[in-house]
């Protein structure tokens, strides 16, 4: 798969914490600690365009739910952008990143949950704050 022309790829994975983490102790270990491993990876230097995280605010996603919305069971996603799909699994292929970053995963999330979806982004309005205020 390749996106139109002057796209770029973008994976999203979706994913949840390890039982055994709390939810605060999920989303700093992911925030402070496995970046340090995943984004010093020369790999990732040469393939990966824009690396981000969202992170699941669980006390809000739980009042919807009990509001009756459908709300997804996932803890966090992440989401990179490259060139191509190529570059991309050239990453997840890599022996450094199967060496470093996967038993450093192996420590926060449940890998073998993750789901992904990849594709590319389509931008329709993006909002421009006004710097002059009314």
């Amino acid at each position: 798969m390749s996106a139109p022309a002057g796209k770029t790829v973008h994976l999203t994975i979706l994913m949840n914490k390890l039982e055994t983490l709390t939810h605060q102790a999920f989303h700093t270990y992911w925030t402070h600690e496995h970046p340090k491993i995943w984004l010093e990876m020369a790999i990732v230097k040469k393939h990966v365009l824009k690396y981000t995280q969202f992170h699941v605010d669980e006390k809000v996603s739980e009042g919807l739910r009990a509001a009756g919305l459908p709300i997804a069971e996932y803890d966090g996603g992440v989401q990179i952008w490259g060139r191509s799909v190529e570059d991309l699994m050239a990453v997840f292929q890599d022996p450094e990143y199967l060496a470093k970053v996967v038993p450093d995963e192996q420590k926060f999330l449940k890998r073998s949950e993750a789901i992904m979806m990849i594709g590319w982004d389509e931008m329709l309005w993006t909002c421009e704050e006004s710097s002059n205020s009314a």
